[in-house]
């Protein structure tokens, strides 16, 4: 029975390490019951739970437990809401006192014991990877960073909800579970609960199947600490964002933390309860910017630092000049170098890179474009920021033309089939200022600032 609890808690580890959190959420609402290492039984709290479990992971599970027992097991999925409701609100009731009895009484029901602080971190599906210690912080995360790792010591006060948002593969994920990590290192038998949007709309669907949705109801309203990723996955489901309302409200009252995480700001939500819109609002807001070219390479060196390896420091540049969006695919990037150099017993440099393709699922997409002239150029990108053709060869310096003339040289360096003594020529610049307008903007480029999407617009428009 020990061994079969073991696994179970290993399964549960390696889906929470896929990001697969509403299964997660599923299987944690779940109880793996078993008389002995040949038969067990997952008991769930209703036939919706019970029907997914069946469709998407039982085979699965199936499949682990006898590769790590060496032999088959008979594995079935069982609903039975009042034990499973009994076991995971055990920690709520009073411990009887006869110990012994309570002992028998447990082992009579095929109920795994656990110690409450394992119960407790258990089901708050935390991956204890992600932590304060090893997030790299560059300028584009350094304040939400001391933000996160405030509201984790001083939980319910001041930053209450904190609302993070950024685009995908920039650390939002990262930072939201190290919070909780951070502050069950102090707390360790806090309800704390990490949960994604669909995985909150799970739980609350098969509360309403189930008819017991006031399971639903005290479990989220009793936390001490709520993390909520991937709120924009509630736009589509209005009457569970109204659900959350009254949980954000009865949180609230008790001043226990929430922290919210989404790919957009408060203001850009749709379909979302108004309510909870507006008490998103008026909430401490931060938003993640993609990291610099400096905090990329960071990234790069920490991870094969954790892998206990190396690349060759050109090889990193050149990842960390190309990887500069999702940040998640650095890693994928590096192991697909190590494949290559540990399968072809070869140490490929960037040449090599290139040739075999190593990054091409990894690096991020280059704007396209093929036969641009230099008039087709400027005439767009004066359209694009509003300016006029003339001032691309004028002596104005003004921020503003300045920035719009370096993107058409840039565009004109890269796209045109002309030199850049002729580029200068229609620009009415010498060699070396186109040189340097250029690498200006290959340099920005690097940051993950806003003008690889303003450059990506204003290609598409010459298209």
């Amino acid at each position: 029975m020990e061994e079969i609890n073991k696994y179970w808690n290993e399964f549960l580890d390696i889906i929470s390490e896929d990001d697969e959190f509403a299964g997660v959420a599923l299987l944690k609402g779940s109880v793996i019951v078993a008389d002995d290492e040949n038969k067990a039984d997952i008991v769930c709290s209703g036939d919706f739970t019970a029907a997914h479990i069946k469709k998407d992971f039982l085979g699965r599970i199936k499949d682990f437990f006898e590769d790590k027992l060496g032999h088959n097991i008979d594995l079935d999925v069982k609903v039975d809401a009042e034990l499973v409701d009994k076991y995971l609100h055990v920690e709520e009731i009073e411990e009887p006192v006869n110990n012994s009895n309570n002992i028998e009484n447990t082992s009579n029901k095929n109920v795994l014991d656990v110690s409450k602080k394992e119960n407790a971190y258990g089901k708050s599906n935390l991956n204890e990877q992600f932590r304060f210690d090893n997030f790299i912080q560059g300028n584009n995360n350094r304040y939400v960073f001391e933000a996160a790792k405030y509201v984790s010591s001083n939980p319910g006060k001041e930053y209450n909800p904190l609302y993070i948002y950024g685009s995908v593969g920039i650390g939002k994920t990262h930072l939201l579970q190290a919070i909780g990590n951070s502050y069950m290192q102090s707390n360790p038998n806090a309800k704390v609960l990490y949960i994604d949007g669909s995985g909150f709309r799970d739980e609350y669907v098969s509360g309403l199947q189930n008819k017991k949705p006031e399971i639903f109801k005290k479990r989220y309203k009793s936390l001490d600490m709520l993390l909520l990723d991937d709120l924009q996955l509630l736009e589509s489901a209005q009457e569970t964002s109204k659900e959350l309302f009254e949980i954000f409200q009865a949180l609230d009252n008790a001043s226990k933390q929430m922290v919210f995480v989404s790919d957009k700001p408060p203001k850009e939500l749709r379909n979302i309860e108004a309510r909870l819109k507006n008490r998103f609002e008026k909430s401490l807001i931060l938003s993640i910017e993609p990291p610099q070219y400096e905090t990329r390479l960071a990234i790069i060196e920490r991870k094969l630092f954790d892998l206990h390896t190396s690349i060759d420091e050109e090889v990193m540049k050149y990842m960390a000049e190309n990887i500069t969006t999702d940040v998640r695919k650095i890693e994928g990037a590096i192991r697909a170098y190590l494949s290559v150099r540990d399968l072809m017993k070869i140490t490929p440099d960037i040449e090599q890179c290139e040739k075999l393709d190593i990054f091409k699922d990894y690096f991020t997409n280059k704007p396209k474009l093929k036969n641009a002239t230099i008039k087709e150029i400027k005439k767009i990108v004066a359209d694009y920021y509003g300016v006029e053709i003339s001032s691309f060869e004028s002596k104005d310096r003004t921020k503003f033309i300045s920035k719009a003339r370096h993107v058409a040289i840039y565009l004109a360096c890269e796209y045109s089939k002309k030199s850049v003594t002729e580029i200068g020529l229609d620009f009415n610049r010498d060699h070396a200022s186109v040189i340097h307008a250029r690498d200006k903007v290959k340099d920005e480029l690097k940051t993950g600032s806003h003008l690889y999407s303003e450059i990506n617009d204003i290609i598409a428009g010459i298209s």
